[in-house]
């Protein structure tokens, strides 16, 4: 990768929803527990079983914050336009070794904010900083029945590898969905990606 997480600077940056409201990028910190508490604390409970980890219970996000570390995780905090409440969160999960060149996108969009473009605007902004860090593919494992998030996914280059039946499990029960798996290609490096024949 061309960048290391040290060289790189990322400020707050604003987007102007569909609507017209303004919502606020920033990287997590450790200040931003309290509001994200509050965030997760709204999600209903049928949504909650979609995702990959307890976010109502208070000690998920105590952990979160506690362990910041960006050279493994880049989470992404969406504020409303005061900067007072967390209307989205999304994320890039850097891998390590061989799969050092590859990042997995996860996203979560708040009720009151949904079908207005934050979705896209923080996907975008993911494959900002994954092109800023040098990375090859981003990846993003979406449930099968979540089409909109399947269709913003594939609007912005993603494209869809595999469906994963039965490939998510719920944290409190045994129900299974379908994933979808989903990439895009950020960049072509021409001298490693030049095919040899023999």
């Amino acid at each position: 990768m061309k960048n290391s997480l040290q060289e790189l600077d990322f400020p707050p940056k604003r987007s102007v929803l569909i609507n017209g409201d303004m919502v606020v990028f920033k990287l997590l910190q450790k200040s931003d527990g309290e509001a994200l508490k509050a965030f997760f604390s709204q999600v209903p409970d049928s949504e909650v079983e979609t995702l990959r980890d307890d976010v109502k219970h208070p000690d998920t996000v105590a952990r979160w914050v506690a362990n910041l570390d960006y050279r493994r995780v880049m989470p992404l905090v969406s504020w409303d336009e005061s900067q007072e409440s967390v209307v989205g969160v999304s994320s890039l999960h850097l891998m390590q070794g061989v799969y050092r060149h590859i990042a997995d996108v996860r996203i979560f969009v708040g009720k009151g904010y949904r079908r207005l473009g934050l979705g896209s605007a923080m996907i975008k902004e993911l494959i900002e900083i994954g092109n800023k860090l040098g990375l090859y593919f981003l990846r993003a494992e979406i449930l099968t029945e979540n089409q909109l998030a399947v269709k913003a996914f594939r609007q912005l280059g993603f494209e869809a590898k595999c469906n994963l039946e039965d490939g998510f499990m719920s944290l409190n029960s045994s129900r299974t969905r379908d994933v979808m798996l989903m990439m895009k290609r950020l960049q072509v490096n021409l001298e490693e990606d030049f095919f040899y024949v023999f």
